[in-house]
């Protein structure tokens, strides 16, 4: 996989397409951290297929006739999950490339992030979690990989923002004692699937910080700035950890 530092952007402004896994809050922590403008389109739920047809329908602005007129350096898309039905009868492939396509038209050096997540944790044991994070990622990269097929002459490729990979490797560190205030990795989910504001959300930031900027988000603050006021204060050892696990995963994947 190619190296981080063929992507970095220097002054950043990011156009996200999500659901419920990115949220509001995860854009919003962006524009926070890199003060840059940062646009969505989040439509709970939505393959990537329906956030194309029904862009009309998301919060935030409608991506279908937004992008078009608006350059962004960085545009990143994530898909529903489970991952293998969306692909199967959603045409994910088809779709992202649609989403950056219409990216290109505004800049045609747009740099195109799929933001990788992960599906259900099961009562019980979050092993098999974990593994699923993992088995699914040759899948998250079968996108980038269509979406890079035939790029035309001076576009930027797409890449993973490994988010995916962060929980696994906050997973682990978890269970292994290695995270202040936190035993498990469902300290850092509301429910099944939905991460917290406070610790989820913040750790997910950093992860698209350090990835979309190339920069270490060590040292970041703790309680990020929001339009409607700051949003909730991590406590500072455990934000430290967390702030070290993105780096490491980014750096990591990036060097693979």
């Amino acid at each position: 996989m190619a190296g981080v530092l063929q992507f970095l952007i220097e002054s950043v402004s990011a156009f996200y397409i999500g659901h419920s896994l990115m949220g509001t809050t995860v854009p919003g922590m962006m524009q926070g951290l890199l003060e840059e403008p940062v646009e969505m389109q989040i439509l709970n739920g939505a393959p990537l297929e329906w956030q194309w047809k029904e862009a009309h329908h998301a919060q935030g602005v409608n991506g279908r006739k937004w992008l078009p007129g608006h350059a962004v350096e960085a545009l990143v898309i994530t898909e529903r999950v489970p991952l293998a039905p969306a692909m199967e009868y959603h045409d994910s492939l088809g779709y992202a490339a649609k989403w950056v396509e219409l990216a290109r038209q505004s800049n045609p050096r747009v740099k195109p992030y799929l933001y990788q997540t992960w599906d259900y944790i099961e009562p019980g044991s979050t092993k098999a979690w974990r593994d699923r994070i993992m088995a699914d990622l040759p899948q998250w990269q079968a996108i980038a990989d269509h979406v890079n097929r035939d790029l035309p002459e001076g576009a930027e490729p797409m890449r993973l923002v490994p988010v995916g990979l962060g929980m696994v490797r906050l997973h682990d560190a978890a269970e292994a004692g290695k995270v202040p205030g936190a035993t498990s990795i469902r300290d850092f989910f509301l429910d099944d699937i939905h991460p917290t504001e406070k610790g989820g959300c913040y750790y997910i930031a950093m992860i698209n910080y350090a990835t979309l900027t190339g920069k270490s988000p060590v040292g970041l603050t703790n309680r990020i700035p929001g339009g409607g006021g700051p949003y909730p204060q991590v406590p500072q050892e455990q934000a430290a950890v967390l702030q070290e696990l993105a780096w490491q995963v980014v750096q990591e994947f990036g060097a693979d």
